[in-house]
Formats: structure tokens, sequence, C-alpha cells
């Protein structure tokens, strides 16, 4: 998976990996990917990282990447 210490790092990474190894095998005519995410860390909607570092991926991928947050508190049910 990724190789990053950073969680927004981290979960570029491995998103950019499972594209490369996996999705695009399976996925063969996506346009776009819609990830789930919990709204705490690195990759909460409110940090600028994360949402760049998700469009240097988008753009390596050249895929449109949609982002949904879990209302707070509610990941881990």
């Amino acid at each position: 998976l990724g190789t990053s210490h950073d969680t927004s790092e981290f979960a570029c990474d491995s998103l950019f990996q499972w594209w490369v190894n996996e999705g695009i095998i399976h996925y063969p005519k996506a346009k776009s990917l819609l990830i789930l995410c919990d709204g705490g860390g690195s990759n909460s909607s409110r940090h600028y990282i994360f949402k760049e570092d998700l469009q240097k991926t988008a753009n390596a991928l050249g895929l449109e990447i949609r982002i949904a947050h879990y209302p707070p508190y509610t990941s881990k049910y």
C-alpha cells in the first residue's frame, strides 16, 4: 500500500496503487471514483492538504474523484 506516514499522503498513495494494480482491471470504463471517508484526521473535509493531494492523484490517474464524508462520530458504527 502507501509508503507515507502522513494520513493524507498515505491514503492518496494507496488509492493510486489500488487503481493501477486492481481498479483499472476491474473497472476499465470508469471515468470517476466515489470514495467514502471518515471526517477526522488528515483526511478531514476541512484540511486543504488532503484535497490538494487528492487532486494530484486525480490528475495523475486521469479520473474524477469524489469524496463523501461520513457525518461526525458515525464512521465507527
